[in-house]
């Protein structure tokens, strides 16, 4: 039986044609996915996510994402966000690092305006633009929630999300949670990250229960001239010099996962030892 799947980009649009082709080959046309965008507001639409899109979704890009939040939430979630600020879950609220808050607000936008065109599917696929994929993504039944494996951070990642649309509410709940007043006593004494957060959130909802791991066929990569709010680009992937990895570890589960141990190991070391210097993010000012 054919499960009818939408999958959602979200962010901006990052990794360039070759990243984004990988994601053609690899998961919309095996699976017959259809193709949704949640970017932020831009004048330019002039790559292939544009044109192979079905539906495109646009938010208003904030200096301060509170100004988003304060039209749907409490103060409450403002001081679970700070209170984490150095974990990165505030991050795009003030002058907090990293990006937590923004993930987060995304994932609000698209249940509160969209979701009745998630309901149209039977599985949604949540994600995003720069996922380089080398191999093809396991086509999974669509009775359990699926998160791909590794980059826990303590918790459960929030950058590959596979779930049935019945699910909707409870995966992308995640700001109600943390704003619920029963919640904050608790929440307050906790060190939340973005994957702490869903953790939590996910067990108080029962939905952790559902979680399944699946495997890892794809990594993130970032182009030179593209910005990052937090993590550093680690050197070229292989067989590449215009595609920068930023996670190493995603890196190498994906090689071994693809290659095998023996073949990924051989990889492995020829990344480590020829990888390029760290690039900081375009946002980090040194001290």
């Amino acid at each position: 039986m054919h499960v009818k799947t939408l999958v959602v980009l979200l962010g901006s649009a990052r990794g360039g044609e070759e990243t984004w082709n990988s994601l053609y080959t690899y998961l919309i046309s095996p699976l017959s996915a259809d193709l949704a965008l949640l970017f932020g507001k831009t004048d330019l639409k002039t790559s292939s996510l544009y044109r192979r899109a079905k539906y495109v979704w646009e938010i208003d890009e904030y200096d301060d994402w509170w100004n988003y939040f304060d039209n749907y939430f409490s103060n409450t979630l403002f001081n679970i966000y700070k209170n984490n600020e150095i974990e990165g879950l505030g991050g795009g609220i003030k002058d907090f690092k990293g990006s937590g808050a923004i993930i987060f607000a995304l994932r609000h936008f698209l249940k509160t305006n969209f979701k009745n065109e998630l309901l149209k599917y039977d599985r949604i696929i949540l994600t995003r633009s720069d996922f380089y994929y080398i191999d093809f993504h396991p086509n999974l039944e669509n009775d359990f929630f699926y998160i791909v494996e590794g980059e826990r951070y303590g918790g459960v990642s929030d950058r590959h999300h596979i779930f049935p649309s019945s699910m909707i509410d409870k995966v992308l709940g995640i700001n109600e949670f943390l704003d619920n007043k029963k919640n904050y006593h608790y929440l307050i004494q906790k060190k939340l990250n973005p994957e702490r957060a869903l953790y939590e959130c996910y067990k108080d909802n029962g939905l952790l229960k559902k979680i399944k791991f699946c495997k890892r066929v794809q990594f993130i990569v970032s182009k030179e001239n593209e910005s990052k709010r937090w993590s550093y680009t680690k050197g070229f992937k292989f067989k590449s010099k215009t595609l920068l990895i930023k996670y190493q570890k995603e890196y190498y589960r994906a090689l071994r996962n693809k290659y095998g141990l023996l073949v990924g190991l051989i990889l492995r070391f020829i990344f480590h030892f020829f990888k390029k210097e760290n690039k900081k993010p375009s946002s980090v000012t040194s001290n």
